[in-house]
């Protein structure tokens, strides 16, 4: 409509994440109803509800655009950490919005409830991958920093309840680890929903532009790098998607709702430990570099 033209124009990320979950909803068989001004997503097949949200920078901070080679990041600890709170601040943002209206609303009452977040809080941001939002919402934290110095044959993982933001505050992690927020049944994550995104699905085969993608490798920590040239790259829409179930959620999202075989799906197991379902070619992480010639 002409609402979202406009805000296509002067918010690209938010309205790029919006679009790409409708198309998502689409490409998996559901329909959304949009008689409805809130909230975003109100899925007519199997009744539940989604919330759009990005983690943006704060207010004066460089964000994922206008920035050079020089913001990239060198302490990974401190990025994933400040990624973290920005993820958690939208994540609450919405929760206030969900108790203070949505929960009230006919077409939200008794349904699941899903919260989805995309990342664009910094330069570089799609480097983060997963680790900010495992540690948001699980408490789970990959110590990427203590891997590399202590030459560990895995990655070092370990508990967080909470991020430093500054010397006076804290912010809480494992908000997926208590009942406090039972009110949301699962998260929607990807910080790989970027131009470069668009720019891996473009029908543009001459383009010079080279592809490198990171997937797991099962018989080792390090994942397995490609780089692929334009012509030859293959990027499905739903790569590098997550959905992250809450187990103490009031209303559960069955794993078959939002199911599609190239997305990753989070769920605890009956005796506490975190599982995933997920494609043996996950993609983590996708970047591109541009050929200029001269």
């Amino acid at each position: 409509d002409n609402k979202f033209t406009k805000e296509f124009q002067t918010s690209f990320e938010p309205c790029l994440w919006e679009l790409y979950l409708h198309i998502y909803l689409k490409k998996i068989g559901l329909t959304s109803d949009f008689s409805y001004d809130a909230p975003d997503f109100v899925v007519r097949e199997t009744e539940f509800c989604i919330e759009a949200t990005v983690a943006l920078p704060p207010n004066g901070a460089v964000g994922t655009r206008d920035f050079s080679l020089a913001d990239l990041p060198t302490e990974f600890n401190k990025f994933n950490s400040e990624s973290s709170i920005r993820i958690s601040n939208s994540f609450v943002s919405k929760v206030r919005k969900l108790r203070e209206r949505y929960s009230e609303l006919p077409q939200c009452i008794d349904k699941p409830f899903v919260i989805a977040i995309a990342s664009f809080d910094r330069p570089f941001a799609h480097f983060a991958a997963s680790r900010p939002i495992l540690a948001t919402l699980y408490g789970l934290y990959y110590d990427e920093d203590n891997t590399i110095a202590s030459n560990s044959d895995s990655v070092i993982s370990y508990r967080v309840n909470s991020a430093i933001k500054n010397e006076n505050v804290e912010i809480n992690m494992g908000l997926f680890c208590s009942p406090e927020f039972a009110d949301v049944s699962a998260v929607i994550y990807s910080s790989l929903v970027t131009w470069g995104k668009i720019r891996a699905l473009a029908d543009n085969p001459l383009a010079p532009t080279v592809y490198t993608t990171f997937t797991p490798r099962s018989d080792s920590l390090f994942p397995e790098v490609k780089t692929t040239l334009k012509c030859d790259y293959r990027e499905d829409l739903l790569d590098g998607l997550y959905v992250l179930h809450n187990p103490f959620a009031n209303h559960k999202l069955p794993l078959e709702t939002l199911r599609h075989p190239r997305i990753a799906q989070g769920f605890i197991q009956p005796n506490g430990t975190l599982d995933f379902e997920v494609p043996e070619d996950f993609l983590l992480l996708r970047y591109l570099t541009s050929i200029t010639a001269r």
